[in-house]
């Protein structure tokens, strides 16, 4: 019996100490949430040892899957895509990239825009504030329009996408800087929407995709490689 005894005193003591534990933990602070995937990402580019780089491609997912050194063979070419990113998150990241001291960069950003229902108006307005922060730097701007979707994707996003380039052509012309890169012809079958067999999701490029975007760019990286 004593030993019966002994033993609950025992359990009862552990018990106590847990909870004791528990209520005395430091509480999370309320102000504590989640790693977004641009702060992942952007805490990652922060790592890098790379102090400066002639070339920078910037933008979202879409410049973000390319492995760019490896496909323009310019080793010197830093990739600052990030995923989901939109043109409030460029602008909000441009001083990192300008830290670089880039002599050329090739943006491409705008379809996340779209697809989290961001104003027109806005999305037009943060454009003209990048171009102009990469002006003022005398960095040479090579402006790549969003390009369409596939037709497996829904048709209002490509209306949406033609009608945010539309104000994105005027915003280019204002910027003597700034060359404009069309990628569109290239990558639109006949029926005004992305090829199938150059995306593997109506959205995304496969390899075919990025062979295009890759050549379609080869001058300018060329001219701008290693200077």
């Amino acid at each position: 019996m004593r030993g019966q005894i002994h033993t609950r005193m025992l359990a009862a003591l552990a018990a106590a100490m847990i909870i004791t534990a528990a209520t005395s933990a430091p509480a999370e602070p309320a102000s504590a949430r989640k790693l977004s995937y641009y702060d992942f990402r952007r805490g990652v580019f922060a790592l890098s040892k790379v102090e400066t780089a002639p070339i920078v491609m910037l933008g979202d997912s879409l410049t973000e899957a390319g492995p760019w050194d490896e496909l323009t063979g310019c080793r010197q070419a830093v990739n600052r895509g990030i995923g989901g990113d939109t043109t409030k998150g460029v602008l909000g990241r441009l001083d990192d990239v300008l830290a670089l001291k880039p002599h050329a960069v090739f943006l491409m950003i705008g379809v996340n825009d779209i697809s989290r229902h961001i104003p027109k108006e806005a999305s037009v307005e943060n454009l003209r504030a990048i171009l102009k922060s990469l002006a003022r730097a005398e960095v040479r701007t090579f402006a790549a329009y969003v390009l369409p979707v596939a037709a497996s994707r829904k048709k209002q996003l490509n209306d949406s996408i033609t009608a945010l380039n539309a104000a994105f052509a005027g915003v280019m012309a204002e910027h003597p800087n700034t060359q404009v890169i069309d990628l569109r012809p290239l990558v639109r079958g006949s029926d005004g929407y992305l090829r199938e067999d150059l995306s593997y999701d109506g959205l995304h490029l496969a390899a075919k995709g990025y062979a295009i975007w890759r050549d379609a760019i080869a001058p300018h990286v060329a001219r701008y490689c290693g200077t």
